[in-house]
């Protein structure tokens, strides 16, 4: 691995991210089509994304051992994040918000060049970091669903609000989509974090029977990553036959996410803090 090779390409989306923010900005506010419903600003995107993808990739499969941290898990959040606008952009035009999106995707990019993390070993073998890989993009794929349904109940409840609400003055719901059009996207993060979901289990059962451990380990974080499994197929189920939407979509999202939350992110918790173990 070229540190000096990969340390450009890192630079180079990052300066792309900050690109595409200036530019989608400046198209929000002109009288022309913005330039992320462009198939040239979706190409320009694409192309910054491919870059981003392919700086994180040396360090998680480096020969001399797994290199995880703080930085690494955000870099890839934010990857995922403005993965998923990108498929967005195809179905309906972005908010103003974007390159706000785009400005904390380029820090992202760039924070391994400063925290590059450690690596944890280097006996892993390629499934067992795919595994934890799908894992990560699962968690970092429900973030983003949270996040749209707290924007989804936010925008309900001013709604309903009982004073007069101006939709044509400046607040922070200037620009987004309808709560129809942040229902299809709620809903696409949803299935796309289920599809994750279950290929985590998927590599994890093949982990299992590497290591001759069976195929599923019934320990807090299987269960509750299960539990995020069903919540998820039920809501899609729902959406799908019931016509669940709107508060009803917000909630079981939010209940997913907290039961994959409960088996991630508590898990180093109770090995980091509780613990004091870093491994």
């Amino acid at each position: 691995m070229d540190p000096t090779f990969y340390g450009a390409i890192t630079l180079t989306a990052a300066m792309g991210y900050f690109g595409l923010a200036w530019a989608h900005r400046r198209s929000v506010g002109a009288a022309s089509e913005p330039l992320m419903s462009r198939k040239i600003g979706q190409a320009a995107l694409l192309l910054v994304i491919a870059l981003h993808g392919l700086s994180l990739m040396p360090n998680w499969f480096a020969k001399e051992g797994l290199h995880f941290g703080f930085a690494t898990s955000i870099s890839w959040t934010l990857w995922l994040a403005v993965l998923l606008l990108w498929i967005e952009s195809w179905f309906q035009r972005l908010p103003p918000i974007t390159q706000g999106v785009f400005l904390v995707a380029a820090i992202a990019a760039a924070l391994p060049l400063l925290f590059p993390g450690r690596a944890l070993t280097a006996t892993l073998d390629a499934t067992f970091r795919i595994h934890m890989l799908l894992a990560m993009l699962a968690y970092s794929t429900f973030t983003l669903a949270a996040a749209s349904a707290v924007l989804m109940l936010a925008m309900e409840k001013a709604l309903h609000q009982t004073r007069r609400i101006n939709i044509d003055q400046t607040g922070w719901w200037q620009g987004l989509p309808p709560l129809l059009g942040l229902d299809q996207m709620l809903v696409h993060m949803v299935f796309a974090g289920f599809l994750l979901i279950t290929l985590t289990l998927l590599s994890g059962m093949a982990v299992g029977l590497e290591l001759g451990l069976g195929l599923l380990r019934f320990d807090h974080k299987t269960v509750f990553t299960i539990a995020s499994w069903t919540m998820s197929l039920t809501l899609l189920i729902g959406h799908k036959w019931w016509g669940w939407r709107g508060r009803v979509a917000a909630r079981w999202t939010l209940a997913g996410f907290a039961a994959l939350l409960m088996a991630y992110v508590g898990t180093r918790f109770v090995l980091e803090v509780l613990l004091n173990r870093g491994a």
